[in-house]
């Protein structure tokens, strides 16, 4: 997997790691992709917030646009608004894919 490729997976796995749905996601992920079919039934019984990750999420992986941008500012609650831009950092590769790795594994938070 080329190293662009590694940081898209990572920004989406960061945005579906939310501690709200985490649990309910995990099973849905795959190494180097994701099964949104089966996210978006899970997303059918979690709270608007909660959908909204999932969405951001399928639309970074699968660049389908699906969420406004006026959405992530009005609708996701500060925690998750923030994770998002986070993940739009990883996904550009703004930070080292060392730090991106710590992140994923829980050891740390980005940086602003």
């Amino acid at each position: 997997m080329e190293m662009l490729h590694n940081f898209e997976y990572a920004a989406v796995r960061y945005v579906l790691a939310a501690p709200q749905i985490a649990e309910r996601t995990v099973p849905y992920l795959r190494d180097g992709d994701f099964d949104f079919a089966g996210l978006e039934q899970e997303s059918e019984t979690m709270s608007n917030g909660e959908r909204l990750l999932v969405r951001i999420a399928r639309e970074l992986w699968l660049a389908e646009k699906t969420t406004g941008l006026w959405q992530v500012v009005r609708q996701l609650d500060r925690g998750n608004f923030v994770r998002v831009l986070e993940a739009l950092r990883i996904a550009r590769g703004d930070y080292a894919w060392d730090v991106v790795c710590d992140v994923l594994a829980g050891d740390a938070r980005l940086a602003a």
